[in-house]
């Protein structure tokens, strides 16, 4: 028998063992449909087939293989694995470069005192050296000091900015108007130039492309007057400023002529702040992380007067001040009562907490005991570092866990019960796996899965990574 003979005889063998030998356990495709072999509670080698019946659930028959002479081809899996959690934003991984006195904008100061002053309006930017491998998550940072001093330069202002940089963020500590004389309008006026500053300063900032700013990833923190602003520039609009601003322009040169905003803040950590009307976080359902001493003796844990408690507790210098101090409170008495406090009533921590649960908005507040004011200073003005750090800490926390902007869901579609679909335009990489059944189709969004009714469990899996560099899991079990 010739050698070319042998080699024939031997393929066919080899095919018609082939045929005849019982495939391993396992899912196998077929022309219309799924074959599922597998070993019974007795040994048996058994086979099901499994159609698609545009349902969930596949139509089931048990066959013989041998008799059926179906042609098996394995069924492969989509690649998964659970990508690994990355704790983005929590922990300095970067060097920082720092750049100071960045000039957003100039305008004439206008605050009571320098009716004709001309000032620039600055800030100091902080970006963390990641390579620009992705886009940044922006947080804008406003100084304490009443809207009267203080100033982006204060030491725990830039050792803060310095922190949140090295997680991954540019952070910037922006400067703004201060002043006013003691009355309500002169202050609410302070109030909304300092608001329409850090607009600009954002705008300014989504405008520096080198910066690389994701323009859905921005956060604002303040201090005291600082905390007043960031809240503000989450909360407030233009329908809800009070009826006494004036409504003189004021900019020489135009950087911003109304709170046009072009952004959305993500989230707030307000640290020792107030807002000026709980009406305005009405407006939007935007997270916020506080923190205030419970006897804050100078702005309101709850419903009060900024500076109440500290101008009541101030000793008159002379016999003429215990006089007028008397004429004083006589004369307040024929007042309405917003004349009578240089600030109007302001609402602190604890309420803001209360509102924003009651409208269903992520708030996280944390109450400290005593009347300490700045929590990051101690009684013996130096900084109380392991309050500083507790604060950072999980202001970083919080804002990582809001760093996304549309979590990935996923859920079965009513109308096409087979379609598993996510909604999110976040994501960087998405994988997919079933059990219990097999996937009939994959996109970037949603799988098409077809189930088998015999299987243990039925669950459908979807696992990625975010642009940002976070990562998710998420199940559905039927």
């Amino acid at each position: 028998m010739s050698l070319r003979r042998l080699i024939v005889l031997a393929a066919v063998l080899g095919l018609a063992l082939s045929c005849s030998r019982t495939p391993e356990p396992g899912v196998y495709t077929v022309q219309d449909g799924f074959v599922r072999v597998f070993v019974d509670s007795l040994g048996n080698t058994k086979a099901l087939v499994y159609r698609d019946t545009s349902g969930v659930w596949a139509d089931t028959a048990s066959i013989d293989l041998k008799a059926e002479k179906l042609v098996l081809k394995p069924y492969e899996a989509p690649e998964f694995r659970l990508f690994p959690v990355k704790e983005l934003y929590r922990e300095p991984v970067y060097k920082v470069q720092e750049t100071d006195d960045i000039i957003y904008g100039r305008v004439i100061r206008n605050d009571a005192f320098n009716e004709d002053e001309r000032m620039d309006l600055t800030m100091d930017v902080y970006v963390p050296e990641d390579g620009g491998q992705v886009e940044r998550p922006l947080l804008v940072t406003f100084h304490g000091g009443a809207f009267r001093e203080g100033d982006k330069r204060d030491s725990t202002l830039v050792e803060w900015c310095r922190y949140f940089a090295s997680l991954g963020y540019v952070a910037a500590s922006v400067d703004y108007r201060q002043g006013y004389r003691r009355n309500v309008q002169s202050t609410d006026d302070a109030m909304y130039r300092a608001l329409k500053d850090a607009n600009a300063a954002v705008r300014f900032l989504l405008k520096r492309d080198s910066l690389l700013i994701h323009s859905e990833r921005i956060f604002a923190a303040g201090a005291d007057a600082g905390g007043i602003v960031a809240l503000n520039l989450a909360y407030m609009r233009e329908e809800n400023l009070p009826e006494i601003i004036q409504e003189e322009e004021d900019m020489t040169i135009v950087i911003h002529q109304s709170l046009l905003r072009g952004f959305d803040v993500r989230a707030v950590a307000n640290l020792w702040g107030a807002v000026p009307d709980t009406a305005i976080l009405h407006n939007a359902k935007i997270p916020v992380i506080s923190f205030q001493s419970r006897e804050d003796p100078v702005v309101p844990y709850g419903a009060g007067y900024p500076f109440e408690r500290v101008l009541g507790e101030e000793e008159p210098e002379s016999g003429w001040d215990v006089l007028r101090s008397v004429f004083e409170s006589m004369v307040s008495i024929f007042l309405p009562e917003v004349d009578r406090h240089p600030f109007r009533e302001m609402y602190g921590a604890g309420i803001i907490h209360r509102v924003l649960k009651r409208y269903g908005v992520s708030s996280e507040l944390h109450a400290f005991q005593g009347d300490r004011h700045n929590l990051f200073i101690g009684e013996d003005g130096l900084v109380d570092y392991p309050v500083y750090d507790e604060i950072k800490d999980r202001t970083a926390a919080f804002f990582a866990s809001k760093m996304v902007v549309a979590p990935v869901s996923l859920r079965q579609d009513p109308e096409d019960p087979q379609l598993f679909v996510i909604d999110n335009t976040e994501v960087e990489t998405c994988l997919w796996n079933v059990e219990g059944g097999v996937l009939l189709g994959k996109g970037d969004d949603a799988v098409r899965v077809l189930f088998f009714p015999d299987a243990p469990e039925h669950k459908v899996s979807v696992s990625g990574e975010y642009i940002s560099g976070l990562t998710f899991y998420e199940t559905v079990e039927l």
